[in-house]
């Protein structure tokens, strides 16, 4: 074969590859997801039920149902006795109450939460919280960020989830100290499904089940 047709016969094959060449690189690249959209707070609805596996933030009651909404700026929540005042602004809790028993308190909320959630985003915020279980006094100022947007399974099953990393400075004199904890917001059930903090436990929960109204 001539070498002018030899030649001719190689810059035709390489045309003929090159596009299948394309597309095995672009294969072998990594994908880059969209970052999800901002989620906004939700909207409860009387009648909502949400689960949880022995206890809700440190008050050993499982099934909390929506009973009122927007009443003097809160959501109200019950498990027996048991009432949740969860500040309507901000969907975070600020008390629970026993009939005139504080069980828990963060005043005037707690701010592990500030909508619309989305990656990046930092906030913080101040509270005085209180414990009845064991008596504890203190005063906090809470720094949270929004480090990914992932997977999480929990007992209610599965979910895309925003992850939030906060550190809680905390201050019940004479001692003081910075608490970190972890918990992940779902939109889709509209609630944080899991909530991990490894100092103290007993603020540890996890969604077994959700039925919206």
């Amino acid at each position: 074969m001539p070498a002018t047709a030899r030649l001719r016969e190689i810059k035709l094959v390489s045309r003929s590859l090159f596009p299948l060449a394309c597309v095995i690189v672009l294969r072998a690249l990594p994908a880059f997801a969209e970052d999800p959209a901002p989620a906004d707070r939700p909207v409860p609805a009387v009648g909502d039920i949400f689960e949880y596996a022995k206890s809700f933030i440190t008050v050993k009651c499982a099934r909390w149902e929506v009973k009122a909404t927007g009443k003097d700026g809160y959501t109200l929540l019950q498990c027996g006795e048991n009432l949740a005042y969860i500040d309507a602004a901000t969907d975070t809790v600020a008390r629970i109450m026993a009939g005139d028993k504080r069980l828990i308190e963060f005043k005037p909320r707690s701010p592990t939460l500030s909508f619309p959630l989305q990656l990046g985003k930092k906030w913080s915020g101040q509270y005085d919280g209180y414990r009845d279980d064991t008596g504890a006094s203190w005063k906090s100022t809470v720094a949270c960020e929004v480090t990914s947007f992932e997977a999480i399974k929990v007992a209610a099953g599965e979910f895309q989830a925003y992850r939030i990393e906060c550190a809680d400075t905390w201050e019940s004199f004479p001692f003081h100290g910075t608490s970190p904890s972890t918990v992940w917001y779902a939109p889709k059930p509209g609630t944080v499904v899991k909530a991990v903090n490894p100092a103290q436990s007993a603020f540890d929960y996890e969604l077994v089940a959700y039925r919206p109204k």
